[in-house]
């Protein structure tokens, strides 16, 4: 986005979830929330041995609570289901 490093964790973000070859990121239905697929997440962008490579080195995190971390740090948070559980994906 235009005013964006393109170096921050927020700008990284934006790019994975409107990047069409990652598929463990992707905006919720009124693109107001992210999804994101824990174990494909990991798969694609963590693990050492990664899937896809769209996003080579995107985070220096490699564990997912890691990556929760700056999520949280940036404001963002879980949203649960009406029943109390976390949103699927």
């Amino acid at each position: 986005p235009a005013g964006l490093s393109a170096s921050t964790f927020p700008a990284k973000l934006w790019r994975l979830a409107n990047d069409p070859r990652v598929r463990s990121v992707r905006w919720d239905s009124r693109a107001q929330g992210l999804l994101i697929d824990r174990s494909l997440f990991e798969q694609e962008l963590l693990s050492p041995g990664r899937t896809c490579q769209a996003a080579p080195d995107s985070f220096k995190a490699m564990q997912f609570h890691s990556f929760v971390r700056q999520l949280h740090r940036y404001g963002f948070h879980e949203v649960l289901a009406r029943d109390g559980t976390a949103e699927p994906g």
